[in-house]
């Protein structure tokens, strides 16, 4: 809706919640990170085609019963219980007392609630589906025969992340889930900061979550079989010899976006503001970049026109066409690679966890700022001109940018910056 300056408000973010096989919890990820940890499997059973690629990476395994969440768990999908964990994480990371009971938290209640996500968990589908068609299976994790889940629907809603959490921590403002591929995570931080700072909510509960496992490896073969996938045992961003993206099964990221007012009057530790947030469309093709990345080269320069950018977590596949259209788009944008901003990937370390990496890689970028370090890329035979962060950088960052392409031409991207009093 069209609103003039004087609605504007600004918008921080005072806590991160991330759940992944790289850490959980801000410190964790943040350090294993910098540390350049190496997080990437290969597959060892026998797949049933051809396959391309053979390495992934595992969902991050958790407990919920560890985080205080006794009640309905026998309902809960992988990307329920991490997106319950993340959002108690990234609320306790933002000093919000618990409020009585081992749930609740004081002054949530009228928060809204935007989670991005890919796909919902596919494999109570895939499981009850045998099971209606009359097959026995056996399930190879469990050893246990698979019979249809009477709750496999509400499994299999995209939004019961942000349903549960709404439930199980009592938010009771506006709560739901958006999808926009790859870049879901960023869409829903951005809409989240949109509902702050035009005066629609104090407190968003924002981020990212995917789950993509099923053990017989059936979503992975689809995105195989567009040849998406790395030959890698690591991801290979922005390297002559990329093959593709490392898949990863999962994660999450929830993030706390508070009104500066608001976050100011309880004394907040603030990492980062949100000073914009962009988005467009390529209308190209479902899973394809436009060729000349003419959408991508606009959005990154409707920030670059206005701010003096120290460091782009990019997009950052390791795909061969999409590295080279988004690399040719930051030369356009940039310049020289002298004149461009620290560029690094956090999906090279990570894998791409689809709808939850923007939300990770906004967290990542915040955790940069408020640290003054950005991780390196683990890559080798970079691609040329273009401003690599090879090792850890150390050094004040006044400005970052976090962007997600995803399929369907789906572009977003999240300007932080270090809060100016």
């Amino acid at each position: 809706m069209p609103m003039g300056n004087a609605m504007h408000r600004r918008v921080v973010i005072t806590g991160i919640g991330p759940v992944t096989i790289a850490g959980i919890g801000a410190a964790e990820l943040f350090a294993n990170l910098l540390n350049g940890i190496d997080v990437a499997r290969e597959i060892e059973i026998d797949l049933p085609y051809k396959n391309r690629s053979s390495f992934y990476v595992p969902l991050p395994e958790v407990e919920i019963s560890h985080y205080g969440i006794a009640r309905y768990y026998k309902f809960l999908q992988p990307e329920d219980k991490m997106a319950i964990i993340g959002a108690k994480l990234a609320l306790q990371d933002a000093g919000i007392e618990q409020a009585g009971d081992e749930q609740a938290f004081a002054d949530i209640e009228d928060a809204c609630i935007v989670l991005g996500t890919g796909f919902s968990g596919l494999e109570p589908a895939f499981f009850s589906y045998l099971s209606h068609l009359g097959h026995e299976y056996t399930a190879r994790a469990t050893n246990r025969k698979v019979n249809f889940n009477r709750m496999v629907i509400p499994m299999l809603m995209p939004s019961s992340p942000a349903a549960w959490i709404s439930i199980l921590l009592g938010v009771k403002g506006e709560s739901y889930t958006l999808n926009t591929a790859c870049a879901s995570g960023t869409f829903a931080i951005g809409e989240a900061f949109r509902k702050i700072r035009f005066g629609l909510a104090d407190m968003a509960i924002t981020g990212g979550v995917e789950n993509l496992h099923d053990e017989n490896y059936a979503i992975f073969r689809g995105f195989d079989s567009l040849g998406a996938l790395t030959r890698s045992s690591q991801g290979q961003a922005f390297s002559q010899d990329r093959s593709g993206f490392l898949f990863a099964e999962g994660g999450c990221c929830v993030l706390v976006l508070e009104e500066l007012g608001r976050a100011k009057r309880r004394n907040a530790r603030i990492y980062a503001e949100v000073l914009d947030y962009q988005a467009n469309s390529d209308a190209h093709h479902i899973v394809k970049m436009e060729p000349d990345g003419k959408q991508v080269t606009a959005l990154l320069g409707s920030f670059a026109s206005r701010h003096k950018i120290d460091y782009l977590n990019s997009h950052g596949t390791g795909t061969i066409p999409n590295d080279k259209i988004e690399a040719q788009s930051i030369q356009d944008v940039f310049g020289a690679m002298s004149a461009q901003p620290f560029i690094n990937s956090t999906k090279a370390v990570l894998g791409h966890t689809i709808g939850a990496s923007g939300a990770i890689e906004a967290a990542v970028t915040a955790l940069s700022i408020f640290n003054g370090k950005i991780h390196p890329n683990r890559i080798s035979n970079p691609m040329v001109n273009l401003n690599l962060a090879t090792r850890i950088i150390e050094q004040p960052l006044d400005r970052a940018l976090s962007v997600s392409y995803g399929f369907g031409g789906h572009n977003a991207g999240i300007l932080l910056g270090k809060l100016d009093e």
